[in-house]
């Protein structure tokens, strides 16, 4: 056997000790194609030519991974940037519905004049009872479809009844 027959064979060799198993076979098959190659030069350059279609199989299942790999990231990024947008704008829609509470329980100072005597119990009910009532519908109908809002709105709600047990645990008089 001529010393370039042995490179063709040794190529194809290495080709098929490093392919990966999906590409085996073909390695293998090529291989064996180099027995009925009569030149020794053509066999080189077939040789050569089966190494660089190995290369550029192996190439497109390398960039098949990376490609999935990089989706895969994109995705959750996307994803945690959507529960992000859901959590503060849950947060921004319970600090509404808390904004129209004090501006009923203020309205309700100028309209019902009467209310200022009762200050306290229009100031709960209409300013704390009516908005925390609300916060919980809206977390418990909010919450299997768009949790993330839901603990935003959740989370608003805990702080502000925080801050009412607080301020009535300062100002009580009983």
């Amino acid at each position: 056997m001529s010393s370039l027959r042995r490179l063709a064979y040794g190529l194809l060799r290495a080709v098929l000790r490093h392919s990966r198993t999906e590409n085996e076979e073909w390695a293998r098959a090529m291989l064996h194609e180099l027995d009925f190659i009569e030149n020794d030069w053509a066999a080189l350059w077939w040789a050569l030519g089966c190494t660089t279609a190995m290369w550029r199989q192996s190439a497109r299942g390398v960039r098949r991974w990376f490609s999935k790999q990089g989706s895969k990231k994109e995705a959750g990024m996307n994803e945690g940037g959507k529960k992000a947008l859901g959590f503060v704008s849950g947060i921004g829609l319970a600090a509404a519905v808390g904004a129209i509470g004090v501006g009923l329980w203020l309205l309700s100072f100028s309209l019902i004049p009467a209310a200022r005597a009762g200050g306290q119990w229009v100031h709960l009910t209409v300013g704390v009872f009516l908005p925390e009532t609300i916060f919980v519908v809206a977390t418990i109908l909010l919450w299997r479809k768009r949790r993330p809002m839901a603990l935003g709105i959740m989370l608003f709600g805990a702080a502000a009844g925080v801050h009412v047990l607080m301020h009535f645990a300062k100002h009580w008089r009983g």
